[in-house]
């Protein structure tokens, strides 16, 4: 007679080889997860980065109402002040609000503003935005005068 006849239940090799693909699958899950949350990371901050270009291009856009942009034209991050443009060849570090001066100053802003070679009266601002050293994006846009 043979007593082990019936038994039902896994073996050792069969609990062994399940416990491998649990295993792999755990991995890859959190492999998969980690990298999902650093691209979300870089997102955020990406987002961030277009969203300090775009203000410094309204805040040039609006300069533009009320001083022409001539004094502007090839200074490095000129700012304007009493309807003076001065140069700034390092531009401004801030932070993801636009204030500078803080500990989270990660964003390194710079701009330029060229008189448009074919059209009169048009001005070419490109505002450039830096972070974490080497990533950049930059906007360009047309302001009339």
């Amino acid at each position: 007679m043979n007593p082990v006849k019936n038994n039902s239940g896994f073996t050792l090799t069969e609990v062994l080889i399940a416990a491998v693909i649990v295993v792999a699958g755990i991995m890859a899950y959190l492999m998969v997860s980690g990298n999902v949350i650093g691209q979300n990371a870089q997102s955020k901050k990406k987002t961030i980065a277009v969203t300090l270009a775009q203000d410094r291009v309204e805040s040039i856009k609006n300069t533009a109402l009320t001083v022409s942009l001539d004094g502007a034209d090839g200074l490095a991050s000129p700012t304007e002040s009493a309807g003076v443009w001065t140069a700034n060849a390092t531009g401004e570090v801030v932070d993801a609000t636009g204030t500078a001066g803080t500990a989270d100053d990660i964003y390194t802003r710079t701009w330029t503003i060229t008189e448009h070679a074919t059209l009169a009266e048009f001005y070419t601002v490109a505002v450039t935005v830096t972070w974490d050293g080497s990533k950049t994006i930059t906007l360009d846009t047309l302001i009339s005068q």
